[in-house]
């Protein structure tokens, strides 16, 4: 799988950094039909209005959306769900957008910033990122393996992780590999840090969050853009945490092999209605709203991904799907409940 063109931004609101998306997609002198969209707070992104007018727009013009997602690892997801399709190119559009609808995510997870909780504090932003199944000429580098692990709910799933980390990182590696360090401001991070030892440890290429700084599904998109194409890192394996107990795992090529390919994987994909995440989303809004209640809890409710039954679960991939509607209608509703 090859990265023909990577982009970010992390200057601006919704609005901006939605405008500054569409002038870099405009100028692209081709765009895949099939546009995979990922958010780490899954359907709560969809609350900022001007979201989903940008899908609309996109869909309207002939683009085939799909919706997909699993934490801070949702870029693994796209990737995987795009390595079981027949397209032959795929666009991975990022949309950490809304500073409060972000945060309130990993509030609800006791990770944010309430008292007493981990300190990640979310950076907003956007990313692009261009596919192809095959080697272009403009190719920039290549993604050859794919996983998002999952730690089981064991007093051993730590550890066990830890291991299939170590599995992982040790599979085809070359003295000029390097390994992204995952450390975040996480106490779950740490403790996953202390099962490596310092030797290790001692060559990883520094996170690229740092002092609480939480790019949630940008994080590893952020360090292939720094240590691949800026650095020139020739071989990259860039680990993510994302919540619920995963740990996605991206081996990136500098110089792309013009017959490599990603290496497949068993991908378990549960479908869900989005109508149905987005009317819990919004629910759960309504009752900080009306009541002034604490709505976190709700909040958490709403997201699918932390929830037990997953966990455990290698490449567990989620995609919301609309049912008779459009982009369109779902913001027509949004405007007739709001309005």
């Amino acid at each position: 799988m090859y990265i023909r063109s990577l982009w970010v931004d992390h200057q601006g609101e919704t609005e901006q950094l939605l405008h500054s998306l569409n002038e870099y997609l405009s100028g692209l002198t081709h765009l895949p039909g099939l546009v995979y969209i990922v958010s780490a707070g899954e359907a709560n992104v969809l609350l900022e209005r001007p979201v989903i007018e940008f899908l609309a727009r996109l869909e309207e013009a002939g683009h085939n959306i799909q919706f997909v997602g699993s934490a801070c690892t949702s870029f693994h997801a796209a990737l995987l769900s795009y390595s079981k399709r027949q397209e032959e190119d795929a666009l991975i559009i990022n949309l950490e957008l809304g500073k409060e609808r972000q945060q309130e995510c990993l509030d609800a997870l006791g990770i944010g910033v309430k008292a007493g909780q981990d300190g990640l504090d979310v950076i907003t932003g956007v990313a692009a990122c261009c596919l192809s199944k095959h080697y272009h000429a403009e190719s920039v580098c290549q993604i050859s393996s794919c996983d998002i692990l999952s730690q089981a709910p064991t007093l051993s799933g730590a550890h066990e992780l830890v291991q299939s980390l170590k599995k992982i990182l040790t599979t085809d590696f070359s003295h000029s590999c390097r390994i992204v360090s995952f450390d975040i401001q996480s106490r779950w991070a740490k403790g996953l840090l202390k099962g490596f030892s310092r030797e290790e440890k001692s060559q990883w290429l520094p996170s690229s969050e740092l002092d609480g700084q939480h790019y949630l599904s940008i994080k590893p998109i952020v360090e292939i853009h720094k240590y691949c194409l800026e650095s020139e890192v020739e071989n990259l394996w860039i680990i993510t945490l994302g919540g619920g107990g995963r740990a996605g795992c991206l081996r990136v090529h500098k110089t792309p092999r013009t017959d490599g390919q990603l290496l497949s994987r068993l991908v378990h994909t549960e479908t869900l209605s989005l109508e149905e995440a987005y009317a819990n989303f919004t629910a759960a809004q309504n009752i900080d709203d009306a009541h002034g209640q604490d709505y976190l809890p709700h909040v958490r409710g709403a997201m699918i991904y932390p929830q037990k039954k997953y966990r455990g679960r290698h490449n567990q991939i989620f995609h919301w799907v609309l049912g008779s509607g459009s982009w369109r209608s779902l913001l027509e509703n949004q405007g007739a409940k709001h309005g």
